[in-house]
């Protein structure tokens, strides 16, 4: 869980990946309609709902990737802070 306004927090997923001898920690989440979904499977679950209620299917995968450079905890810290920052933008730009 990742608070990211005072009394709001949300579940992300993730991963960490690499190629070669770089990697790279990966949160990501699926956005629509006020919907903050980590679950592929529910957010496919109210995209169908979405669709027959509103004859819309949009949605957002928001994915932020952080390098691996000193540890996994620290690359994870980074993106948890740009989540932070970002949050806030996020609902201008993605569907309600």
């Amino acid at each position: 869980m990742i608070p990211v306004t005072a009394g709001e927090s949300i579940e992300v997923n993730r991963y960490v990946i690499q190629k070669g001898l770089e990697k790279q920690v990966v949160l990501y989440w699926y956005q629509s309609h006020g919907r903050v979904i980590a679950s592929e499977y529910w957010a496919k679950i109210y995209l169908v709902m979405d669709a027959i209620r509103m004859n819309r299917a949009d949605g957002a995968l928001v994915r932020v990737i952080s390098p691996v450079l000193n540890s996994e905890k620290t690359a994870e810290r980074h993106a948890v802070n740009f989540i932070r920052d970002l949050f806030s933008l996020l609902n201008r730009h993605l569907p309600l």
